[in-house]
């Protein structure tokens, strides 16, 4: 009996064991694509590089909303395979991660001889669809649940081949419960029989001048998109190790996007991206550093890559070529390049540059420059006839600095603010008065403790030269501010210059802080710095050349507001974004009472587009601006209700978002 009962055990403990290897073996299905797509492809990212400066694919971004179509037997909401919210949710954090090259495990990079410039930020953000395809608000953010019982549809696990459980995913569940793949990027997620061996695949991106290509590799209007498994998805709820950290969806987002496995499919082959070293085969499990095959040492195989086959705590980068193609392939898949226009739409929560740029003012305020003593002829003030005198700038007393009262109040809906940058409207005249020079000057950050107190300790700085500041600023176009009527010159302009803290600074949390422009007092070196006289409320203070400070209403008899205009920002979390576009446009004032300005802050010309939607998704407003570089544009929307609003922004290689927020 006992032998009898020993030789039951081991033959249990073997069938266990034999269903735990068949499942721990579950590998990629996304089919090979064909020589046709390769050369197809190959071509497009060529292509797209020789349009494209290093610059513009650093800095290009992108947003995909997501539908996840849960495929479950009827059972209740969190309870397998019907996942919760929070599952669905965890898996998102992790495409984000993983896509900007902040994932799990991504430090692990230092015990390798890979450089950590290999880890790359792919510039790819995806959000929660809020809507479905008739524009109804989803009650679960992202979330498609479809009952197979309800349908007269088969169990998912009763398939047992990779073959027949593929014909039912490709012609009964996706072609029934596809969401428009222009606007959405469909994620089916089932349970699965241990015996198909699959934890997901993906579709190829298409091409519209591609016809007859074989094998079913790419996607379709009624296929596009990806599989997973179930128990593969996010790194909460009922999970199965070591696919439990959501590198399954990682994996197969990657091959939506353009992405090769990491050896070519073939005996050391060809995955098309120059920084990814040839290896052999697929890897599995956790290898050892250095794995090294086809003579790729000394750093072998990079099994860590998103592509190859390894556990998912062992996985954690991207490399900057596949970010190439990754970007190629939303730059020219017909079902990839509206998938950010439509994220403006479709998600409440899309990448909204969590950015403010604060001010005393309003846009619809009248900008001015005042002089005190001097006139425009004086040649009495130490930086020459028409160079100084200005009582928000240089003067004939040797201020040095001007500074702006920025308090809690207009910054107390962002959640652990920081100061990125502070944009400063200064002066110029195109004659070479006003802001000129070649001295260096500093934008400082101090404490504040109400509009009454002077500026307490200091928070942080960064300097700037004149030069640099007037050079890049010189070639913009007049912008039609009303002036005090006495000035001299006729034709003022507003010179923009945003200066930039490599080093985000904490805002306070309690009364404020101050935004200060040091002032020259050089021949020949000035500063102007425009502002708003106001009757009503002075937070404005200069400093003296007795190094005391003051506030300009004691000393000059008015109330004064400069225009020097902090930015705003969410606590940085991970890599933060390094968009030319998004670093030199913002918004002023918000929330408005349905007026507001952009800022532009570019080195060089450049051609935006404007579309202000609802929430909604209705577009309300659009423009284009052909002259953006250093300018101030002012956008009317008092017509509007109270509400937020979208502010949708692009120049043709990228597009990102801002919220504006209107109470009148």
């Amino acid at each position: 009996m006992k032998a009898l009962l020993l030789l039951s055990f081991l033959f249990i403990s073997f069938f266990v064991f034999s269903q735990k290897n068949n499942e721990l073996k579950k590998l990629c299905g996304s089919q090979t694509p064909s020589i046709e797509w390769n050369n197809w492809f190959n071509k497009q990212v060529e292509e797209f590089k020789k349009n494209t400066t290093s610059e513009e694919r650093l800095n290009t971004n992108y947003t995909i909303p997501v539908v996840f179509h849960i495929i479950h037997g009827g059972q209740g909401i969190g309870t397998f395979p019907n996942i919760s919210q929070g599952q669905v949710n965890s898996q998102i954090k992790i495409l984000n991660d993983d896509f900007a090259g902040v994932g799990l495990n991504a430090s692990n990079i230092s015990s390798t001889n890979f450089s950590s410039t290999l880890i790359a930020n792919c510039n790819v953000n995806f959000c929660l669809a809020q809507k479905n395809i008739s524009g109804v608000t989803l009650a679960e953010p992202g979330i498609d649940r479809i009952n197979y019982v309800s349908n007269g549809w088969s169990n998912p696990t009763t398939f047992t081949t990779s073959a027949n459980f593929r014909n039912y995913i490709e012609t009964v569940v996706k072609v029934n419960t596809i969401w428009d793949p222009t606007r959405y990027l469909n994620i089916w997620i089932t349970d699965v029989n241990s015996s198909v061996g699959l934890l997901g695949y993906a579709t190829f991106p298409s091409g519209s001048s591609l016809t007859g290509i074989p094998g079913g590799s790419t996607g379709t209007s009624t296929t596009d998109g990806v599989w997973c498994w179930t128990k593969s998805i996010g790194d909460v709820g009922t999970l199965f190790a070591p696919y439990d950290y959501g590198r399954t969806a990682t994996h197969e987002v990657g091959h939506w996007l353009g992405l090769r496995h990491i050896w070519g499919d073939a005996n050391c082959g060809d995955d098309y991206c120059n920084d990814t070293p040839t290896q052999q085969q697929a890897n599995t499990g956790c290898p050892s550093y250095p794995t090294i095959t086809c003579g790729n040492g000394p750093n072998g195989d990079m099994f860590m890559n998103f592509m190859d086959y390894s556990n998912d705590l062992c996985l954690y980068m991207f490399t900057p070529d596949q970010r190439t193609r990754i970007q190629t392939a939303m730059a020219s898949s017909p079902f990839r390049t509206q998938l950010t226009a439509s994220s403006a739409t479709l998600c409440s929560n899309p990448p909204i540059t969590c950015s403010y740029t604060v001010s005393n003012f309003v846009n619809t305020n009248t900008l001015t420059l005042l002089r005190a003593t001097a006139s425009a002829t004086d040649a009495g003030c130490a930086q020459g006839a028409q160079m100084a005198g200005y009582i928000c700038g240089t003067n004939c007393y040797g201020d040095l600095e001007k500074a702006e009262f920025i308090n809690t109040s207009l910054y107390s809906s962002v959640v652990n603010p920081i100061i990125t940058g502070v944009v400063v409207l200064f002066f110029n005249y195109n004659s070479g008065f006003g802001t000129n020079g070649n001295s260096n000057i500093s934008l400082k950050l101090y404490n504040g403790t109400s509009v009454t107190t002077a500026p307490g300790t200091l928070l942080g700085s960064v300097s700037e030269n004149l030069s640099n500041i007037y050079n890049n600023t010189t070639n913009v176009n007049t912008v039609n501010y009303c002036g005090d009527p006495s000035f001299v010159f006729t034709n003022p302009i507003i010179m923009p210059y945003k200066f930039i803290f490599s080093t985000p600074v904490g805002a306070p949390n309690a009364g404020g802080f101050f935004a200060s422009v040091t002032l020259p007092n050089i021949t020949g070196d000035t500063v102007a710095i425009l502002n708003k006289k106001s009757s009503t409320n002075n937070t404005a203070w200069e400093k003296w050349s007795d190094n005391n400070w003051y506030s300009m209403s004691s000393s000059w008899g008015s109330n004064y507001n400069l225009a020097i205009l902090p930015i705003i920002e969410c606590s940085a979390v991970g890599i933060k974004e390094n968009s030319i576009l998004k670093n030199n446009i913002n918004l002023f004032p918000n929330p408005t009472s349905g007026n507001f300005s952009i800022i532009t802050t570019f080195l060089k010309q450049q051609t935006i587009d404007v579309i202000v939607y609802n929430m909604m998704g209705e577009p309300i407003y659009s423009t284009k601006i052909n002259d953006a570089k250093q300018n101030v544009i002012d956008i009317n929307l008092s017509n509007q209700l109270n509400g937020i609003y979208l502010v949708e922004i692009g120049n043709g290689i990228e597009k990102f978002i801002k919220r504006v927020v209107i109470n009148k």
